[in-house]
């Protein structure tokens, strides 16, 4: 996927793109996704680009659209991973390798109360998705760890076959 057809996956109406903040990019691989999120974020802002792979984080850029990358390595399902305060979390092709989905959103939402998900609309597993999460699956999945609002943003068809979808998930300021 190329980084514009990434980053209009992710845009959403309902984020204040244009005021600097800081995301978590949790399995972010070489940095597609990243990057598309560092064009639509405001200059001055940060994400922490999280991949156990320490060796494909390399093909990231500490800087992009004047946005900081900061580069840490770490296991997902480690609960060992330290991770900053953060306005959101984007998973992008990352939920699907986790086993313990509802214990890693737990452990998520002490950091952030916002998440930009995609995923693919399968619910077949196999090696290059072990743990599928349809989007009913996904909002389920947050419901069951208190976030009160899940909406779908887009779909576009995989290049593996079906549909990949983005969705948006979030916990009013009100509730905790």
């Amino acid at each position: 996927m190329k980084i514009g057809e990434a980053s209009a996956l992710i845009r959403t109406p309902l984020i204040e793109w244009d005021r600097r903040q800081s995301w978590c990019d949790l399995g972010s691989g070489n940095g597609t996704f990243t990057r598309a999120l560092a064009r639509l974020l405001a200059p001055g802002s940060t994400i922490y680009a999280v991949d156990f792979d320490g060796s494909i984080l390399e093909e990231i850029p500490e800087r992009h659209n004047g946005v900081e990358i900061r580069k840490i390595v770490g296991d997902l399902e480690s609960h060992t991973l330290r991770l900053p305060i953060v306005e959101g979390v984007l998973m992008a092709n990352t939920l699907h390798f986790i086993r313990e989905q509802q214990s890693l959103l737990r452990r998520l939402l002490t950091v952030t109360d916002r998440f930009l998900v995609v995923e693919y609309e399968r619910s077949k597993s196999s090696r290059w998705g072990p743990y599928p999460v349809r989007f009913e699956k996904l909002t389920q999945l947050f419901s069951e760890v208190g976030m009160d609002r899940v909406e779908k943003l887009a779909t576009r068809p995989s290049l593996f076959g079906g549909t990949m979808y983005s969705a948006l998930a979030q916990r009013s300021r009100t509730s905790s």
